[in-house]
């Protein structure tokens, strides 16, 4: 069962920044969802990913939306927990050019870095990954995933061109 009270501020400090779920396949979201126990967060992002393009993701875009999809980082086991540092630290070339979209280039870069610290950082999140999205052309992006002990998943989307 999800406690999700706990994890409200969080997800609401996010959205100030990222903004809302939506589905306009532009721009950035936070997805929260309480109900993932039996899900990997490979699932969960892939999900999200789908969610967020609405109507652009179909079976003729599948291909395009899927060209850049990989992880590009996963949060070692025992490793201290520091999200930012480890987005300036991804090693793909690609994904690497998308961070600043999460980091620098949102209106309010300093509230945004302190709400990814506060999410993925929290002692609760069992696991984060960090995916690269976009259409192999003009659209490019990252999609983080971390997990709570309660099996309820933050995802931040953000996709540009």
């Amino acid at each position: 069962m999800s406690d999700k009270k706990k994890y409200t501020p969080i997800i609401e400090a996010l959205e100030k920044v990222y903004g809302k779920p939506n589905s306009t396949g532009f721009g950035s979201a936070v997805f929260y969802d309480e109900s993932k126990q039996n899900a990997n967060s490979a699932s969960i992002a892939l999900d999200v990913y789908k969610l967020f393009m609405g109507k652009k993701w179909n079976a003729e875009t599948e291909s395009t939306w899927m060209s850049t999809w990989k992880l590009v980082y996963e949060r070692s086991p025992g490793i201290a927990a520091n999200i930012l540092s480890e987005l300036n630290n991804i090693n793909d070339a690609d994904a690497k050019r998308s961070v600043p979209l999460l980091t620098e280039l949102v209106e309010n870069a300093e509230q945004g870095k302190l709400a990814l610290a506060a999410a993925y950082n929290h002692p609760d999140i069992s696991q984060v990954q960090v995916f690269s999205v976009g259409d192999g052309e003009a659209m490019s992006g990252l999609l983080l995933c971390g997990l709570f002990n309660d099996h309820s998943a933050c995802s931040v989307i953000c996709l540009m061109d």
